[in-house]
């Protein structure tokens, strides 16, 4: 995005007017199963919905510019990005948001992931299982699966771990492989239990192939072309206060990062980040890492200052926040991004108490989300 565009102020206020009516709320856009067949590689808890990705990056950003979601989770924004034009680049602590953003920016062709299948399925026949692999099994896994299954995802997991340096295929067969180890449906590796939170089994210890599932998996994910002017995308492990990006380098931030106090992610993810290379010991010190374990924005002040100096004068920062219990993030917000060289352009408000709650009886404490709008001021 220009300069000159983003500082034409009318034309902004005109699109934050059309912004505050949430067009992802109708027509097509409000579809359930809208979207791309690559944001449902993995279940997610708490994700922005694509719908409203796409319309962030496709009214407040330019064909071309280079888009960053330095909380990218599940990575739907980079992946809006790269669909529509923009170069998305996807950060998080998290390694499996990591590989699931990976996945999505800079997805490899079927051939190729069945071929990397092909000697997955040579390693699950072949390794035999050591008492050091099994010392890393978290107590409460072994309830989840049938024995014969239980031993194949912890071989999968040592070939992912295995391997020196994961590409695009790598990261696409561990989120994968994520999205199938638990759940309430046929596809789940697991007995009966929840595709977003691994919530205590229930039924019968059946067999389930890895193999089968993974293969049936991948060709769903696949199964819709990418447009002829799809940019591939980065992904990056690392913290949002310390991007490896160079300064003023990117066009805009659009980003959904926790909410305060809200969802666990960490707990709600512990199997999946486990086959990610993160033991329950790991998960448990990285606890204080994570925003959503913090009640303080305080945490925003060194973050902030990294946006600004990743932003190109004049650039948006746009925020997709919450209101919980009565803590508004965005005002909250506001003020340490004035002392980091940002102008506050808008926050618009969203009633979200009928939202979807994924089947749980406890929806959270958060019934109004935000948007928050800024613009990094020309000299800081």
């Amino acid at each position: 995005m220009t300069q000159q565009k983003l500082t034409e102020l009318g034309d902004l206020e005109n699109k934050l007017d059309l912004f505050s009516s949430f067009p992802y709320k109708h027509g097509h856009l409000h579809r359930r199963n809208w979207g791309h067949t690559l944001h449902s590689v993995c279940s997610y808890p708490s994700k922005i919905k694509p719908s409203i990705a796409h319309v962030l990056v496709t009214f407040f950003t330019e064909k071309g510019d280079t888009i960053l979601d330095p909380f990218s989770g599940t990575g739907t924004i980079p992946l809006e990005a790269c669909l529509n034009s923009r170069h998305g680049i996807g950060s998080d602590l998290s390694p499996l948001a990591y590989h699931l953003t990976m996945a999505k920016v800079n997805p490899p062709t079927e051939a190729d992931v069945i071929e990397r299948i092909k000697q997955l399925s040579a390693f699950l026949s072949q390794e035999t299982l050591t008492e050091e692999d099994w010392s890393d099994v978290p107590e409460e896994i072994p309830s989840f699966y049938e024995e014969r299954t239980l031993k194949e995802i912890l071989k999968a997991r040592k070939f992912f771990l295995e391997i020196s340096k994961p590409d695009n295929i790598t990261s696409l067969l561990i989120a994968s492989t994520a999205h199938l180890l638990h759940g309430n449906r046929p596809y789940a590796l697991s007995r009966r239990s929840h595709n977003m939170f691994p919530i205590p089994p229930k039924g019968d210890f059946i067999y389930k192939s890895l193999i089968n599932a993974l293969i049936d998996k991948v060709k769903r994910v696949l199964s819709h072309s990418l447009p002829t002017d799809f940019t591939v995308g980065s992904a990056y492990s690392c913290s949002a206060n310390n991007i490896p990006l160079l300064q003023s380098t990117v066009d805009a931030i659009v980003t959904s990062p926790p909410f305060l106090g809200t969802t666990d992610f960490l707990r709600h993810n512990r199997i999946r980040l486990w086959f990610c290379g993160w033991n329950y010991e790991k998960q448990e010190k990285m606890k204080g890492e994570f925003l959503e374990n913090t009640n303080s924005t305080e945490a925003y002040q060194p973050i902030l200052k990294e946006f600004a100096r990743l932003l190109k004068p004049n650039s948006l920062a746009i925020f997709h926040l919450g209101i919980v219990k009565n803590k508004d993030m965005a005002e909250e917000i506001v003020p340490i991004a004035l002392d980091a060289g940002f102008d506050r352009i808008r926050v618009i408000n969203e009633d979200t108490s009928k939202m979807e709650s994924y089947g749980r009886t406890d929806r959270g404490s958060t019934r109004k989300h935000q948007f928050l709008f800024l613009k990094r001021q020309a000299n800081i």
